[in-house]
């Protein structure tokens, strides 16, 4: 399946605009010629505009927001110790006591999936425990 572009200089320029290079862009607009999907991080001071600025353009963007979770919050919701909710889920002892102090604070990919755990921890589980009951069909 391939998509047509009607303003792909357009498109590029939009793209270049908010920080990705010419080179990238120009790879992005090949991908989504292709009818692939394409993922681009982008800072806007108005995310809603940029999405709109990109629809007027002919291509469906959409806000993705890295979820702001409290690492330790999830745990105590789940009644677990820190060294259990480590070790149930795959994290360092250090690294969990650290969020709990508020010495660190978990990077975008964490962040991802501490939201998940506390919404579906039997995903997670079940993907460490190699099980194939995630509900999810595999690509």
């Amino acid at each position: 399946m391939s998509a047509e572009i009607d303003r792909p200089v357009d498109v590029a320029r939009l793209l270049v605009s908010q920080g990705v290079s010419l080179k990238r862009a120009h790879a992005f607009l090949q991908r989504i010629a292709a009818g692939d999907t394409v993922a681009a991080q982008m800072w806007s001071e108005d995310s809603g505009a940029l999405v709109a600025r990109f629809s007027d353009l002919g291509i469906e963007a959409v806000e993705l927001r890295i979820p702001d979770v409290s690492p330790k919050e999830i745990r105590t919701r789940m009644n677990l110790s820190q060294a259990d909710f480590a070790t149930a889920f795959g994290f360092e002892l250090d690294t969990v006591q650290n969020w709990d102090q508020g010495r660190n604070r978990p990077d975008a990919s964490a962040r991802i999936l501490l939201a998940i755990i506390a919404r579906h921890p039997s995903i997670v589980e079940a993907v460490l425990a190699e099980r194939d009951d995630t509900g999810v069909e595999p690509h």
